[in-house]
Order: structure tokens, then C-alpha cells, then sequence
């Protein structure tokens, strides 16, 4: 990009305007802009590979295995929407993590699974520990053939991507034209509303703890989907009460900055330092499906700008 003012998204000739001062977890410090076309806001410059892997290789929770949580969702989404649409197909879960949510969908249909990760030493755990056909590194570069897919699974992830329409029309040629696409992506508007808020009080740059260097309007998902190549069939809006919150439309959690300030502010305290919690139970199916049901009424029909999420169900075009 010539530019590094210039949208990614939109290419809109009016430079984004400046909101904040952002960084991850190396030194350098970013800039956090908002095009005044599609109201997307992003880091600038994108962030290096290299800057990205240095985030990204450490202790994330997410990464943490044993998760019968996430294979009970996953157990639990198969019976719900893979299973009454296709009694066997191909699944990509892109950004796959520990692998638990993939094992889920194989304990709970006939369906094949398949991952990738960005974290390599993460692959190879989830491929020895649970024989998972999971691969290392960004999705255009894997390899998957034309049209493998019948359904793909992105679950916040896109704002981690450095180029999100080259990685959605990955997707996009990977899936079979009859395949459906489920991504889940933060309410940029709410999302970046935080780091903003935060460099506004204290006039230091932000911490962006997640990673995020994209934070998505309506407007400019809308705007990628279609230059993708897909067209939305079904959207949600969920987790109205944070995203009030990050809006201010309600008072703000007490430790809404804790995970805003850098670690070096921390007096050294690692900024994906593993929560401990209880053990985790292994439940009945009935249990994880009942849960899974659940959060799924919580999800009211369309975008809404208060929300903190947004989940679409895409159909290629």
C-alpha cells in the first residue's frame, strides 16, 4: 500500500483520520485510524508478519487444551448445523487453536475435519494429541484445493488479518458453491471504542491484548463480503450489555483499562498470563446442546450497533 493512510477495505481516496495510538506486544506503536468512507478503523502501518508472530507466540488461554467446553460447541454446532444439511462433508475450522472445538464436530457427526493455525508448535500438538488434520500457517498459503469445502468456520479471526480480502477470498475459493461460510467478528465500532477511550484518558497508546489490528463497521463488512464473493444469508447481533458498555451507552466495567495497559506498565506482568481455573467437567451431549441452544436465543436476528459481535451465516454468490 503507497498509502498507509489509505483504506484497505473501501480504497477510498480521503485519508483515514487519526483516533488513537495502539500497540501489541513488541515496541513499536501504531497509529489507529478510521476511514471516513466505511467507517473501518485499523492499524497503520499494518503490522509485520514478524511483529504479529512475536504477539501471537505467547501463552494465549485459547490455546490451552482439554477443553470439554469448546468440544461440547463443537459436538453441539455439528447436530445443529452441519449434520441436518449434509450427512457427511468437510469442515475447515480457520484459526483452530488447541483443536477441541474440531474434535467436537468428529465426536459429534460423520463429517471430516480439518484446521490451521498460525502457531506451529500448537499444529503439531493438536496433531499428535488428538490426530486432527491440522496445518500450520496462513490460509493462503496452505494449499487446500478449489471448492474442498463444504462449510468453513472463522471465529474472530478476521480482525487479526493483515489482508482481509485476500484471506476472504480464500475462503471463498476454497468452499464449494453449494458450501456455507459461519464467521463470528467483534462490532468494530465498540471494539476499538476502548482503545480509544484509553489513549484519550492517559494520552499513551493502548494495548490491543487480542491482537486486533482491524475493527469492522457494518458498512465495510458488508462492502468485503460482496467484493469476496459472498452474499449474507443470515446475521446476528450478540453481547449487547459489553458492547454498551465499550459504547459507554452504560457505565464501564472497574477494570475495563486492566487489559488496555501494556505489559510494561504491569510491572512486568505477561499480558496473556493463563487465568486458572476449576477443572472442567465432561457433560452429557443433551447438556452442551441445551447450553448451546441457549446462547444462540441470545442472538437477536440482523446487525445492531450496540452489540460487541456479530455473527453472518454467507453463501457464496
Amino acid at each position: 500500500m503507497d498509502n498507509p493512510e489509505q483504506c484497505l477495505i473501501c480504497d477510498t481516496d480521503v485519508p483515514a483520520l487519526f483516533s488513537a495510538k495502539a500497540r501489541l506486544s513488541g515496541t513499536i506503536v501504531y497509529d489507529l485510524r478510521t476511514c471516513p468512507a466505511c467507517q473501518a478503523s485499523f492499524f497503520t502501518p499494518i503490522p509485520s508478519s514478524d511483529a504479529l508472530a512475536e504477539h501471537y507466540s505467547k501463552d494465549y488461554t485459547f490455546y490451552k487444551g482439554d477443553n470439554f467446553k469448546a468440544q461440547g460447541k463443537g459436538s453441539a454446532f455439528a447436530r445443529k448445523h452441519l449434520a441436518p444439511r449434509l450427512n457427511k462433508g468437510k469442515l475447515l475450522d480457520i484459526g483452530c487453536a488447541s483443536g477441541d472445538f474440531l474434535a467436537g464436530v468428529q465426536q459429534g457427526s460423520d463429517w471430516q475435519v480439518y484446521g490451521t493455525d498460525i502457531n506451529p508448535e500448537v499444529v503439531a500438538s493438536v496433531r499428535t494429541k488428538l490426530g486432527l488434520d491440522v496445518r500450520a500457517g496462513e490460509i493462503e498459503d496452505v494449499g487446500f484445493d478449489a471448492g474442498f469445502f463444504d462449510a468453513v468456520r472463522v471465529q474472530d479471526i478476521l480482525e487479526h488479518v493483515p489482508q482481509p480480502l485476500t484471506f476472504l477470498k480464500e475462503c471463498r475459493r476454497i468452499i464449494d458453491d453449494h458450501g456455507t461460510f459461519y464467521l463470528s467478528v467483534p462490532n468494530g465500532l465498540a471494539d476499538a471504542q476502548n482503545l480509544i477511550d484509553y489513549y484519550t484518558q492517559y494520552e499513551s497508546p493502548a494495548f490491543s491484548g487480542a491482537g486486533h489490528i482491524y475493527f469492522f463497521s457494518i458498512d465495510s463488512l458488508t462492502l468485503l463480503f460482496d467484493q469476496a464473493g459472498f452474499r449474507i444469508e443470515k446475521a446476528y447481533s450478540y453481547n449487547f450489555k459489553k458492547g454498551l458498555r465499550s459504547l459507554s451507552k452504560l457505565p464501564k466495567s472497574k477494570h475495563w483499562k486492566r487489559d488496555l495497559t501494556p505489559p510494561v506498565v504491569q510491572q512486568n506482568k505477561s499480558p496473556h498470563t493463563e487465568v486458572q481455573t476449576h477443572k472442567q467437567k465432561q457433560r452429557s451431549a443433551a447438556y452442551y446442546d441445551f447450553q448451546f441452544m441457549k446462547d444462540e436465543l441470545f442472538k437477536l436476528p440482523g446487525v445492531h450497533q450496540y452489540a460487541q459481535d456479530f455473527s453472518f451465516v454467507l453463501k457464496p454468490k
